[in-house]
């Protein structure tokens, strides 16, 4: 399978987030302060702080869609893992991960035990190797992709091979970013070197849909999620741009409330500036 991504960039990607979190955090009193103030505003108020399309895919879609607590998930390109262990802490899912970038293998099994999960279910493999199918042929109550088909030249081969490690009757889910519209400028802008590895063809509601043979999956949901997310863009490290891009992240957390008071739980997701698109379905 032709990857638009090196193995080499996974490696530097995940190998900075085991650095990150290795790193000891030094609590002083601005830590304390932050504390305080979290607790003044109250956990409804820190929620809609949060990540107004991730909001949108774990209570609008996961939540409506997951199978009972005891099934299996595996995500595809799983490191660092902490998606996974959202998944088994909110639903009660038994995670799995496929990963074939050595420094993410690591990070991911650091995670899992740390969180109390069996380091031995992130799997060292090639998602396209025949040890893979093998192995894990119809084998998965749920599988899941975040950011992984849009790597490729040919996704919809990418997308079959998902189907193939999933049981039927199993949940399909695959998140992809827009880089499309205003999200695209914005890349081109803080990280330009990144538009190369992505399929921008599929970064639309209508081909992407169209990804998803509907003779192998029966659909669910094909959407844009989200309405605008300054954490869909990064900078190279040494940049000039980062303290830019750092103010507009500060920003965004007003946006996400802003975005919660005034559009509630549907927002106003168009292909311009959602920063992410999603599809869920079962397979026949």
């Amino acid at each position: 399978m032709e990857s638009l991504t090196r193995r080499e960039h996974w490696d530097a990607v995940h190998a900075s987030e085991r650095v990150e979190a290795a790193t000891p955090r030094v609590r002083v009193g601005s830590h304390r302060f932050k504390r305080w103030f979290k607790g003044l505003l109250g956990p409804r108020f820190l929620e809609y702080m949060s990540s107004y399309d991730d909001h949108q895919i774990w209570e609008g879609i996961y939540r409506r869609y997951m199978p009972q607590p005891g099934a299996s998930v595996v995500e595809i390109g799983s490191a660092p893992g902490e998606h996974l262990v959202k998944l088994s802490e909110t639903f009660g899912l038994v995670p799995y991960g496929i990963e074939y970038s050595e420094e993410g293998v690591l990070v991911n099994r650091s995670l899992f035990a740390a969180r109390g999960l069996d380091p031995d279910h992130v799997v060292a493999l090639d998602f396209f190797s025949d040890e893979c199918l093998s192995r894990y042929r119809d084998h998965f109550d749920v599988v899941v992709s975040r950011g992984f088909i849009e790597h490729f030249k040919d996704p919809g081969s990418v997308v079959d091979r998902h189907l193939e490690l999933l049981k039927p009757g199993g949940l399909l889910v695959v998140t992809i970013p827009n880089l499309r519209g205003v999200n695209g400028a914005l890349t081109r802008l803080f990280h330009p070197e990144l538009i190369p590895m992505h399929n921008l063809e599929i970064m639309s509601k209508v081909p992407f849909f169209e990804l998803f043979d509907t003779t192998k999956v029966r659909p669910l949901v094909c959407a844009y999620v989200g309405t605008f997310n300054f954490y869909l863009f990064n900078v190279k490290e040494g940049s000039r741009l980062l303290p830019l891009l750092r103010g507009c992240m500060k920003a965004q957390t007003l946006l996400n409330v802003a975005f919660r008071v005034f559009l509630g739980d549907l927002g106003a997701e168009n292909r311009f500036t959602s920063p992410q698109l999603i599809f869920a379905g079962v397979k026949r």
